[in-house]
């Protein structure tokens, strides 16, 4: 059990900021202006704990988060679970409001940037604002359709390019 919840966290971590290290990296000129606002502002995220809390209120099996990261959806989008884990994930990052389930597009923006495929994702500003562009009534449905957008829309630009 513990294994399947160590690896459940990886591909959390990997599927919501697209490369485990991606605070921290040299982004190089492609993304000065996302590396600039991380050396201004304080996004040290421990996110082993973020984690830990939502795998503990929305135990969700590893499928899920490899389906969302290859394809760019659920296998199953009735099962409304693992977008709640993502609605948690996300407001503990301060990307979505617990309060008004709003997104911060900019600050998306910073904890996703990085590669995908082997190339710089230099416009992740313009496809964060692009998602965050959201009307669900229910918070775990928006996070997990500004997920599968952001994804999605990822997974069109970066994965099919030769």
């Amino acid at each position: 059990m513990a294994k399947v919840i160590v690896a459940i966290m990886c591909m959390a971590l990997y599927t919501l900021t697209m490369a485990a290290n991606a605070i921290t990296k040299d982004l190089g000129s492609t993304n000065t202006k996302y590396q600039e606002a991380r050396s201004n502002e304080n996004y040290n995220l421990d996110m082993e704990r973020i984690m830990n809390e939502c795998n503990e209120t929305f135990r969700i099996e590893m499928t899920y988060l490899e389906s969302l990261n290859e394809t760019g959806s659920f296998s199953d989008e009735a099962d409304k679970t693992p977008k709640c884990f993502i609605r948690c994930m996300l407001e503990n990052m301060d990307i979505m409001s617990s309060e008004d389930g709003m997104f911060n597009p900019a600050r998306a923006a910073i904890l996703f940037a990085g590669d995908r495929n082997g190339k710089p994702m230099e416009d992740i500003g313009d496809l964060t604002a692009i998602c965050a562009d959201r009307r669900e009534p229910c918070k775990c449905e928006r996070a997990y359709q500004f997920m599968r957008c952001l994804m999605s829309m990822e997974i069109e630009k970066y994965e099919s390019k030769k």
